[in-house]
């Protein structure tokens, strides 16, 4: 079978690992993202969180002491209008730019005309105070403190993150196969279990595979086996009634007809016991093809030797009786009289006779045409009526439902190929291994 474009199938425990672990490595990416982020530009809202802080205490402080003092402490001040700020920062900022409890940031190293570290870095704060008062605590970095001791052990901080994160997602890969495993095990038992599971088997105790859901398709799958496997009894119990009670008739109405055919007979009578001879033959024949379809594995007569062409004139002839009273002719033209097969007779005789007898049936008015070229021979019946405007292609009947049946069994070709003219054309091969190679005779001189 051509696998080339099949689909594709997969896993589920491979299935469950894998997604779930590019979920966890979406959110240790995002979190470590996050964290460098917090880290690296987050002292900005760290500064923002503390002046707030401090405008809250000097609140406090002012509900208890109207004359407290203004906020002051490393690298703060407190300045209650805009011009009383540094120069520095009033060069590149207005009034303005400032907002109540919003905190407001300017690096004036950008502005400056060459890099110094000892640039100052303002953050101001803008607050106003329970009493009314509108005031400005500003804190001052410079820009060479990114260098400082602080800074450089945050940077180192912010970098231990990364190998913090490989650790987290290691033990939770392994983690993860723990689980995975303990997951897609009791699966595939099931699995396992159905693959053994037959008929012999259906006596023994369901295993228990450890999920409900799972112990419920075992159940199924052992439900459909069981019902099965009584099927397929009670088919070989009907096949073998019907063997006896079939073959009781038809050997019935056979021994008649011999003891008939001993005793003379006028025109008429020889005609019609020949007519329930034939029929009687077609009925074994049938009778035989179905018991054997319905056995499996089961072998079709022994193999002998066939002279192929002989063999298919014969069963032109037993079924000749078809073209009576009908205008169809039958040609037969084999390439070699000399083509012989190893087969079994009784398989060739079904397949051949089904194949001819079709075309007989068929054919109300025209011709049969069977070739024979090496052991391939092709049935083909030209209808004569239909003056080339069928379109409708004649059923297949039981007989090649029959072939097709038998050819699949026996790997012969068979290829039915519907004609325009309402016929059909079925090419039959039992197989190039079939033929027998004649040896030369020895001519004494």
């Amino acid at each position: 079978m051509n696998t080339c474009c099949a689909p594709k199938t997969r896993s589920f425990s491979r299935f469950v690992r894998n997604y779930v672990l590019l979920g966890l490595v979406i959110t240790l990416v995002l979190y470590t993202a996050v964290l460098n982020f917090y880290m690296l530009y987050g002292k900005w809202m760290v500064a923002a969180f503390q002046l707030q802080l401090i405008a809250e205490q000097y609140d406090d402080q002012l509900a208890r002491n109207p004359d407290a003092s203004l906020p002051k402490g490393f690298n703060i001040e407190t300045f209650e209008s805009f011009d009383a700020l540094p120069a520095e920062l009033r060069a590149y900022a207005k009034p303005s730019d400032l907002e109540i409890d919003e905190l407001f940031y300017i690096n004036t190293d950008n502005y400056a005309d060459a890099k110094n570290p000892d640039n100052p870095i303002f953050l101001v704060f803008p607050h106003q105070a329970v009493d009314g008062r509108e005031i400005l605590i500003l804190q001052t970095y410079h820009a060479g403190d990114g260098d400082s001791v602080f800074f450089e052990r945050l940077h180192k901080l912010a970098w231990l993150s990364v190998p913090f994160a490989v650790i987290v997602i290691g033990i939770f890969a392994w983690f993860l196969w723990i689980i995975g495993k303990r997951l897609t095990e009791p699966s595939e038992h099931l699995q396992d279990w159905a693959n053994n599971l037959t008929a012999d088997r259906l006596g023994e105790e369901i295993p228990d595979f450890g999920f409900e859901e799972l112990n419920d398709v075992a159940r199924e799958l052992h439900r459909s086996v069981d019902q099965i496997d009584k099927f397929v009894a009670r088919e070989r119990e009907f096949l073998r009634q019907a063997s006896h009670e079939l073959r009781t008739p038809v050997t019935i109405v056979s021994g008649n007809v011999e003891l008939l055919e001993k005793s003379p007979l006028n025109q008429t009578q020889a005609r019609v016991t020949s007519r329930i001879k034939r029929a009687n033959r077609n009925m074994q024949q049938l009778l035989e093809t179905l018991l054997w379809l319905g056995r499996d594995n089961a072998p079709l007569g022994q193999t002998e030797t066939i002279n192929f062409s002989a063999f298919i004139e014969q069963e032109i002839s037993d079924l000749s009786y078809l073209t009576e009273g009908k205008h169809v002719s039958c040609d037969f033209i084999p390439d070699s009289r000399e083509t012989e097969i190893a087969t079994s007779p009784a398989a060739l005789m079904i397949v051949v006779s089904n194949l001819i007898r079709n075309a007989f049936q068929h054919t109300p008015k025209g011709q049969v045409t069977i070739t024979l070229t090496g052991t391939e021979v092709c049935v083909k019946n030209t209808i004569l009526t239909c003056n080339g405007q069928c379109t409708t292609p004649q059923g297949e009947g039981i007989g090649l439902q029959l072939v097709r049946r038998i050819c699949e069994r026996l790997d012969w070709s068979c290829t039915p190929t519907h004609l325009p003219n309402g016929g059909m054309l079925v090419c039959l091969d039992p197989g190039s291994e079939t033929r027998v190679e004649r040896k030369p005779e020895l001519v004494e001189n």
